[in-house]
């Protein structure tokens, strides 16, 4: 089956998030073989809106490169910064504002990762867009609801 690809830049900015998201969204839209279900659209959303806020927050000034390639019913995101600090999945505390990004990726995708490269790093994602999201995706996303306060 023949793939699809999207490439693009971004200024390490806010607008960014919503910039990708649009970009993600109409890509996988025109791209023939795409067979996504609506679920695996707003999954692939949610995935690249997380992973460019992520870089965002530390790519510092240089700009951000994200990638799609739609090979079969697999969709790959690759976001690249200049940061050569690797993320770490976590839970915050509740109080947190942020911190939940790679938590989000890690439950919503069949596959996440991240590398170092030559001038930063690459976080990246596989989503297969054929099948909606697990079952338990929408009860994780919710946890914790509440810690104890004993």
């Amino acid at each position: 089956m023949e793939a699809h690809q999207l490439t693009f830049s971004l200024p390490p900015t806010p607008v960014a998030v919503p910039t990708a998201r649009r970009q993600m969204r109409e890509a996988i839209a025109a791209w023939p073989a795409a067979t996504a279900t609506s679920e695996a659209v707003h999954t692939a959303e949610l995935v690249v809106s997380e992973l460019v806020t992520n870089a965002v927050r530390y790519a510092g000034h240089q700009p951000i490169s994200v990638v799609a390639r739609l090979s079969g019913a697999v969709l790959r995101v690759e976001v690249s910064d200049a940061s050569r600090t690797l993320p770490k999945p976590a839970l915050p505390d509740d109080d947190s504002e942020g911190g939940r990004g790679l938590f989000l990726v890690g439950v919503l995708a069949d596959r996440f990762g991240t590398a170092p490269t030559g001038s930063g790093k690459c976080c990246w994602a596989e989503i297969d867009m054929a099948v909606p999201p697990p079952a338990g995706a929408a009860a994780a996303l919710s946890l914790p609801t509440q810690r104890s306060c004993t």
